[in-house]
Order: C-alpha cells, then sequence, then structure tokens
C-alpha cells in the first residue's frame, strides 16, 4: 500500500512557524495633540476646566480731572468633561493555553493592548465628529456638496483659525542646501483618512514629508504639508457614509491649532491589564483565565474657534 499525505496524522502534514504574522496595526492620529490633563484619585469624575474672556482695549485716554474710566466686568467659561470607564476581556480556557504552539497569553495581552490605544482613538474621533464646528470644501470640481479637498479649501481654514487667534503647533522648517527640499512653514496638523492620499498629494504646493530640509520634528504618520497645515494620516480616519448631496460618503478632516481639545484621565486608571489565574472565581476545576483591560476616560473641545471639521468628497 502506497503512503501518502492523505493518510498521515495531522501533525506530520503541518509544519508550524515559530514566527507569528504581524497583527495590521493603524496610526492612531486623533489624540497626537489633544492637552493632557487628569482628575486626582478621590477627587470626582468630571473635571471643570475654565477660560477667562478678554477685557475690552481702554484706547480712551483718562480726562483731564483724571475720573476713573468705567469698570468692566470680568467673565470666565466653564467646560465640564465627566470621565467614563472603558473595558473588555477575553477567557483563555486551560486546553488552549496547554496545547497551542504559540504563546496565546501573550497574544491576548498584546491584542488586549492594541485595542485599549484604539478604542482612545475611536473615542476621540467620534467626539470630534460630532462637536466640531464644520465647513465643506466647495472649490473642487466633482459637483458634489462638499466637493473634493482644494488648496484654497485649506486657505480659507487657515485664514479662520488665524482670525480667531489659533497658534501653529508646528514650527517653520527652514530650507537648506538639499536636492529636492523645501522649506515648511509654521503649520497647523490636519487629521484625516488615508482613502484622501491621492487628492492631498495633487494639491497645487504639496510638499512631501521625503522633501522636509530635516526630518527631526516629523510624525510617522505624516504624509506631507500644503501651506501652513500638515498631514497625519490613518486608516481609522473619520468618515461619514452616505452623507454629501449626492449620496456619497464626506471624509472629515480636523484641522487644529494649539490647545483646541483636551484628553482626560482618571488619575491611576489610564490603562490597567488585568490577568486572573485558572481557580480564580467561580472555576474550582481551574479550567479557564481571563486577561483584561480598563479605562477611566473623558474628552472636550476647549476652544470651538481652533479646530474646524473640513468636510470633503473623493
Amino acid at each position: 500500500m502506497t503512503t501518502t499525505t492523505n493518510i498521515l496524522p495531522p501533525p506530520v502534514q503541518q509544519s508550524f512557524s515559530e514566527k507569528m504574522l504581524s497583527t495590521p496595526m493603524a496610526r492612531l492620529v486623533h489624540n497626537l495633540f489633544a492637552i493632557p490633563r487628569r482628575i486626582e484619585g478621590n477627587m470626582g469624575k468630571t473635571l471643570r476646566m475654565r477660560r477667562y474672556n478678554r477685557l475690552q482695549t481702554a484706547p480712551v485716554p483718562v480726562d483731564p480731572m483724571f475720573m476713573n474710566p468705567p469698570a468692566q466686568q470680568l467673565t470666565a467659561i466653564d467646560i465640564d468633561s465627566t470621565v467614563n470607564w472603558y473595558s473588555t476581556f477575553v477567557i483563555l480556557t486551560r486546553e488552549v493555553t496547554q496545547i497551542n504552539e504559540d504563546p496565546v497569553l501573550n497574544q491576548a495581552a498584546a491584542r488586549l493592548g492594541q485595542s485599549l490605544r484604539e478604542t482612545e482613538d475611536e473615542l476621540m474621533r467620534t467626539m470630534l465628529e460630532a462637536t466640531a464646528a464644520f465647513v465643506n470644501c466647495v472649490n473642487g470640481t466633482n459637483a458634489d456638496l462638499p466637493t473634493e479637498p482644494t488648496a484654497v479649501d485649506f486657505e480659507d481654514v487657515v485664514s479662520a483659525l488665524q482670525s480667531a487667534d489659533g497658534e501653529f503647533i508646528g514650527d517653520v522648517v527652514e530650507g537648506e542646501n538639499k536636492f529636492g527640499t523645501g522649506p515648511v512653514r509654521d503649520s497647523y496638523f490636519c487629521m484625516c483618512d488615508t482613502d484622501l492620499i491621492y487628492r492631498i498629494q495633487n494639491m497645487n504646493g504639496f510638499i512631501s514629508k521625503a522633501q522636509y530640509p530635516s526630518q527631526l520634528n516629523t510624525l510617522s504618520a505624516e504624509w506631507g504639508s500644503i501651506n501652513n497645515i500638515r498631514f497625519v494620516l490613518s486608516s481609522r480616519g473619520s468618515v461619514t457614509p452616505n452623507a454629501s448631496m449626492l449620496g456619497a460618503d464626506v471624509y472629515n478632516m480636523f484641522v487644529t491649532a494649539q490647545e483646541s481639545y483636551t484628553s482626560i484621565e482618571l488619575d491611576g486608571e489610564s490603562a490597567k491589564f488585568i490577568y486572573h489565574p485558572p481557580g480564580w472565581g467561580d472555576d474550582p476545576a481551574e479550567l479557564r483565565q481571563t486577561a483584561a483591560f480598563r479605562f477611566a476616560h473623558a474628552r472636550a473641545i476647549t476652544n470651538d474657534a481652533w479646530i474646524i471639521n473640513t468636510r470633503a468628497t473623493l
């Protein structure tokens, strides 16, 4: 009788690679420019942030009798943000960890860590989608509303942020005597989806990150710049399905100045990994173990005039 691979037992037919395949990991950009804040332990779960309003200027000189000018009222705006709790876990049976060749528990811990950071990014992205002031791109040629993004649309956004006295995030990158490079202006940052790569890099005035004179202060997710805006891209960018006038997907591009939004953590609960070995809880036969993460988080826009959701289609 001829021996074939069809009658050999599975362990002989299979060769298990010692090196695990990479798990896809998105670049997480929506917390990059948030101002971090903390709530101290045992001090409640709501953080109140206060901003004092400007006083009026005083261009009129004091009269010759040196009478006091009218007094001004000092006013402030309070912004409250309340922490919520987020968690998930996996259950591993004793059989899984005992018969598998790969370190399943190690992989579970790594994937939980990835899930935690992706959850933080998604929460911030959703908050920006729901609360940031928005403008539609209107200078494109695809006959939709909004249109595809153009350099003129972003110039209007820069003008609006400048009119609101929004501070740049990225400092100027001075030109150097290097072939194919060009200087980069003081910049705001724009967070958007990787589907927009073609549109962004084909806009007038686009400078690729590779063409910056220096790479010292660039970000791993950065793609390039146009005038006074630098772009960071993620496969988990913000997209609103079927929201344009013609039913196309609308891409939300968040252009931000300094201190426009905040990420808030509860002290001691920013990221916690929890492991329970077999036999913990209702497990008398020691048949299962669990791994989990838990974190407490809040987020808020702190100045509506310093972040603009620039909406576009492809």
